[in-house]
């Protein structure tokens, strides 16, 4: 006699099916001093936002997330060394947990989540595939004036044809949405420190929405548009007072978190305004575009999840050589050790 295997479909207890998550790569905002080194996220109250949606076998889209937060709940004892007592992801509060509900194999999950949370992010296909817009404004000024948070973003789908695995936390890996600049100023003078008054760009795009969409087809599309050129903008890198620069001395200045551009599109500049004898408080402004690699090769725009250092070697006697390197800004980190490489 002829058998048959039959899934199981009965939908569990939804409270002990919430919808949970994990990180692999988390927030690390522009003024964190310390870089190039992996720090582990020990912040608490950091957050993220999430849009969800559970998409049925005749393609019926149903929101079950719109723009929830989900918050790191880190905590330390009084001990030496202290011991953590908590430490994970969860819901801000109670009232917003969401549950998991399958029917049958044919149907998944998509999620889009993007950091930190309560930015003004929206969803701009609440009834189909999840389309995440965050506005981002970088005003004109001195480092202080605009946004400063960085912005990353992760997308996942879940399928019921992994049934066993159906409950299971979604991981979560972020990327950045920005672009990361910086600026190496080298004295190869033997004897002359130079003072550098400031250091800035200018013809930047200043405000922009961040995209991100997961289509039918699974694929993630991260993007930029609605891009505002400004002629006036000012973006300072330089700390005031004057930052001296001895003879055979590097100044390296932080990262700085830009929107991705076009760097010929509106004429877009590196400014420096340093004292010398040849160059009396006189700024010298260096087309972004027309600065190349070691090996010749120009970088005409500023592109997603990359960092970017210029390096300008002062001379007296000889003006100014800029080069850049570029590497790519996210680094993958386990989901069970949250963290960010930078």
């Amino acid at each position: 006699m002829g058998g048959c295997v039959r899934h199981d479909e009965v939908v569990p207890d939804p409270s002990e099916q919430v919808i949970s998550f994990s990180v692999g790569s988390v927030i690390l905002k522009e003024d964190v001093a310390t870089k190039s080194t992996t720090e582990s996220f020990t912040t608490n109250g950091e957050s993220f936002a999430v849009f969800g949606e559970r998409v049925t076998s005749s393609d019926e889209h149903s929101a079950v997330m719109d723009n929830i937060s989900i918050v790191h709940h880190y905590a330390e004892s009084d001990d030496e060394p202290p011991v953590v007592t908590e430490d994970y992801w969860g819901y801000e509060t109670p009232s917003s947990v969401r549950y998991w509900y399958w029917t049958s194999m044919s149907e998944r999950y998509d999620f889009v989540a993007v950091s930190p949370a309560g930015k003004g992010t929206v969803n701009e296909h609440a009834s189909g595939n999840i389309s995440v817009s965050t506005h981002y404004d970088y005003l004109t000024g001195a480092p202080a004036g605009g946004d400063k948070y960085d912005i990353l973003a992760a997308t996942y789908r879940r399928s019921g044809s992994d049934w066993e695995h159906r409950f299971n936390r979604v991981e979560l890996s972020f990327s950045h949405m920005g672009s990361a600049v910086a600026v190496t100023v080298i004295n190869n003078s033997q004897s002359t420190s130079v003072p550098v008054n400031y250091i800035q760009y200018k013809n930047l795009i200043v405000s922009a929405d961040a995209k991100v969409t997961l289509d039918n087809l699974g694929r993630s599309f991260f993007r930029w548009t609605n891009l505002t050129p400004s002629a006036s903008a000012v973006r300072k890198l330089a700390k005031t007072p004057v930052t001296t620069i001895g003879p055979g001395i590097t100044y390296t200045g932080e990262y700085q978190i830009m929107i991705p551009q076009n760097l010929s599109l509106y004429g877009a500049t590196l400014v420096l305004n340093y004292s010398a004898t040849a160059n009396p408080e006189e700024d010298v402004a260096i087309p972004l575009a027309g600065i190349t690699r070691a090996d010749g090769t120009a970088i005409t725009s500023w592109e997603i999840g990359y960092k970017y250092n210029y390096y300008v070697s002062m001379r007296l006697d000889g003006g100014l050589r800029v080069t850049v390197t570029t590497t790519p800004w996210d680094e993958p980190v386990e989901g069970e050790t949250p963290g960010i490489l930078i």
